[in-house]
């Protein structure tokens, strides 16, 4: 009865399922008792296909395609989702790096006709303070940066801010899924397409995941791609990887900013069910890197993350994936490791003079103007085919993509943004 009210039978209890616009009662023996422990393991679901997205097909240089490889390019943020929900000053710092992002696109242009950029890479922190919502996907991404900007694929993982209370089920998705991923469905656009990771069954209950899993926003963040927390995304045509890790419980206590909340703890259970939730999710990003190291299927790699290695006891994803690399591929292998969590550009390891660990957390999100430098990273192809660092902060051309803020002409007031910012996150200013 669409719209109706059905009692349940007899002998059942009508329980609340659901969040939002979704929400709805389901009848079952009992809604007391609480929610039970997480599953004991996290099984990702996602599709394999070769790059199913069709990103090749714009590229240049390859597959027939007019150009050069060096002209295609992509670009690297995290820490960036201030508008709509961040601080005092975070709109005004996200947008002007989404200015001088927009301006580094233009100017590339300007100076190559044939310049393409292919992707966007956003690591964690996506939506301050505490996560997506309904409606976020407008405020703090499409209405933020340039179309051209918004019209190509932005692949992203969650960082501790995006597991928030705004979020409710993302950190206990087995309580109140609005998605579920098995066998049965496996070959779903959802849950795997032609090439399904996995056919376990798993539950899915996220704002900030993809549409087709439940995911807010429907069509207008159709670009934006969250397929699952961990996951991996392949190019052949260019030899590429992408290697999306989520480690996020090395940072329960920072979980939404401040740790776990009461309404999630009420939600979810207990603490407990959530460092579950968050540890198998862990385990699961860790095997997936592991296998992708083992078969190297290419020599262009970018692991994605939301955390420093020091935030993580140590454990540099890079390090992690070129371990498991066979020893007779590892010279042909260009791994890059982006990762946000710390508010500012810089560079913490290179090989041969080239940045190989991108520290990206300065992309103006959080969480004040004394973040600097803000900015983004640009990587491009060399003519060999090999990705190659094109704008960074220490580059020759930095001032295009690492700067300082200036506000002028919009609302600035430090103490009232040092209030905010320090009610919402440990990363409160000194």
């Amino acid at each position: 009865a669409t719209g109706g009210h059905v009692p349940c039978c007899a002998g059942l209890e009508e329980c609340l399922q659901g969040h939002g616009a979704a929400a709805h009662y389901v009848c079952r023996p009992s809604c007391g008792g609480g929610p039970g422990p997480a599953p004991a393991a996290y099984h990702p679901h996602f599709d394999t296909t070769p790059d199913y997205l069709g990103i090749a097909a714009r590229a240049r240089g390859v597959a027939g395609n007019p150009g050069e490889v060096s002209d295609n390019f992509y670009l690297v943020v995290a820490d960036q989702g201030g508008c709509d929900g961040g601080c005092e000053d975070c709109c005004f710092m996200q947008k002007t790096v989404a200015r001088k992002m927009s301006e580094y696109v233009q100017r590339r242009k300007a100076s190559n006709p044939n310049s393409q950029l292919l992707f966007v890479l956003a690591a964690g922190d996506n939506f301050y303070w505490t996560g997506a919502s309904e409606g976020r996907f407008k405020g703090t991404w499409l209405e933020v940066y340039d179309s051209e900007i918004t019209s190509v694929p932005w692949f992203s993982v969650m960082g501790n801010h995006d597991y928030g209370q705004d979020d409710l089920g993302s950190v206990c998705p087995h309580v109140t899924p609005r998605f579920t991923c098995d066998a049965a469905n496996a070959a779903s656009p959802a849950c795997g397409g032609a090439a399904p990771y996995s056919t376990e069954t798993q539950a899915y209950d996220s704002n900030q995941l993809n549409s087709d899993k439940g995911g807010v926003d429907g069509e207008l963040r159709r670009n934006w791609h969250a397929p699952d927390y961990t996951y991996f995304y392949t190019i052949p045509e260019l030899d590429f990887e992408l290697v999306a890790m989520d480690w996020n419980y090395e940072d329960v206590d920072g979980i939404g900013g401040r740790g776990f909340t009461r309404k999630q703890k009420a939600h979810c259970g207990s603490a407990a069910v959530m460092e579950q939730t968050l540890a198998g999710i862990q385990a699961a990003s860790t095997k997936l890197m592991q296998e992708r190291a083992a078969k190297a299927a290419h020599k262009n790699v970018a692991i994605l993350g939301h955390y420093p290695a020091i935030f993580q006891r140590g454990v540099s994803f890079r390090e992690m994936y070129l371990s498991g690399v066979p020893a007779n591929q590892k010279a042909q292998t260009k791994t890059f490791n982006f990762y946000g969590h710390t508010h500012l550009q810089a560079c913490q390891g290179s090989v041969d003079r080239e940045c190989v660990d991108f520290l990206t957390g300065g992309s103006g999100g959080c969480c004040g103007v004394g973040d600097i430098p803000a900015g983004f990273v640009a990587i491009s192809w060399d003519s060999a085919g090999v990705q190659a660092v094109e704008c960074f902060k220490g580059t020759a051309n930095d001032a295009q993509c690492a700067f300082t803020y200036r506000p002028t002409g919009e609302r600035y007031d430090l103490e009232i943004n040092q209030t905010d910012v320090c009610g919402h996150t440990d990363d409160c200013p000194a």
